[in-house]
């Protein structure tokens, strides 16, 4: 009797485990935008990018990825909306499964270290529609192929409550 138990227990945790761990967080569909970056800078007055004339989006680019931008903006940026930068791991799992959109030929940035020679790099994702995560970049380093996207965070779906109330 007892060992059947274990093994109806065992069966039980082998089915919901899974689903516990299903999904850790959720890309956002897109690279961020210069409009989207544009109401950051107002709010938290953080320098605008150095292509925007007068702290101003140029006309005609607002729905393209937003660049020259650090690790660090794109790292308050995803705070300030409540969102993070998402992993290498995040990213690259996201996109082999074709479920990444991408507005621009751009690296992304993640949150991942890398060291190099003794100094910490961050890995960057992604340029036009390949699922590449080699790139290299020390944190403070922008250039104008350089982007994010972020990754909210979601609840762990679970039945183990449903499942286990008394």
């Amino acid at each position: 009797m007892k060992i059947e138990s274990s093994r109806s227990m065992y069966r039980c945790w082998t089915l919901l485990l899974p689903v516990y761990f299903l999904a850790a967080g959720a890309l956002d569909p897109g690279e961020v935008t210069n409009a989207e970056y544009l109401k950051f800078v107002v709010a938290t007055r953080r320098p605008a990018p150095e292509y925007w004339t007068h702290g101003r989006v140029p006309a005609g680019r607002e729905g393209e990825p937003v660049v020259l931008v650090s690790f660090d903006d794109a790292v308050s940026y995803c705070r300030f909306v409540g969102r993070r930068l998402p992993t290498v791991d995040e990213w690259k799992s996201t996109c082999e499964g074709g479920k990444l959109t991408k507005r621009g030929d751009v690296w992304e940035w993640t949150s991942t270290d890398v060291e190099v020679g003794g100094q910490i790099y961050k890995a960057l994702c992604g340029p036009d529609n390949s699922c590449d995560c080699s790139h290299r970049y020390l944190p403070h380093w922008k250039n104008e192929v350089k982007g994010f996207r972020c990754v909210q965070d979601t609840t762990p779906v679970t039945w183990l409550r449903v499942l286990f109330q008394g």
